[in-house]
C-alpha cells in the first residue's frame, strides 16, 4: 500500500534527522558544548518561539520534568530564558535568549547547508513541489490530532 511506504518513507527522515552523531556535528559546528537530550530541547524552543514546558514535552513526545530538567540545563548555559506565562502564573514560558538566537542561527545555518549539499541535483521546481506537498500532508494529518 502506498500509505504504508509513504510512512515508511517519514520514519526514514524522521530516523535520518534525529541520529545523535548528527547533533553533535551540529552543536560543534555552532562551537557551544551541548548533550543530545538539551540540543533537541533548545531546537524545539527555537521552531516554537516562546513556549510552555508542557508544549514542548507534548511536541517532544517527552514528559514534563525530562524536557524541564534540560531546560534548567539550557538557562544556565545562557541560551534560554524563562518566567511566568502572562495568563498563567503556574505555567513557565521559555524562549531563546540573545545568545540562544546567534546559536540557533549557527545550526539553521548548517542545516541549510547540508540540505543545500542533499539537494544540489534537484531543479527548484522539485524542490517546491516537495515542500509543497510535506505542507499539505501536514495540514492534512493535522485534522487527526
Amino acid at each position: 500500500m502506498m500509505e504504508n511506504e509513504i510512512f515508511r518513507a517519514l520514519i526514514d527522515i524522521y530516523s535520518l534527522i534525529n541520529r545523535p552523531d548528527r547533533d553533535k556535528k551540529m552543536v560543534a559546528h555552532a562551537g557551544v558544548n551541548l548533550e543530545a537530550a538539551a540540543f533537541r530541547v533548545f531546537v524545539g524552543i527555537g521552531h516554537l518561539g516562546p513556549t510552555s514546558v508542557g508544549d514542548l514535552a507534548d511536541m517532544m513526545g517527552k514528559n514534563y520534568s525530562s524536557v524541564s530538567r534540560q531546560i534548567d540545563k539550557l538557562e544556565t548555559a545562557g541560551l534560554v530564558h524563562t518566567y511566568p506565562s502572562s495568563s498563567d502564573s503556574r505555567i513557565r514560558v521559555s524562549e531563546l535568549t540573545k545568545y540562544g538566537q546567534e546559536i540557533n542561527a549557527k545550526i539553521n545555518l548548517t542545516r541549510e547547508r547540508i540540505m543545500r549539499e542533499a539537494m544540489a541535483d534537484w531543479s527548484e521546481e522539485e524542490q517546491s513541489d516537495l515542500l509543497n506537498h510535506l505542507r499539505r500532508l501536514f495540514e492534512s494529518m493535522k485534522k487527526f490530532d
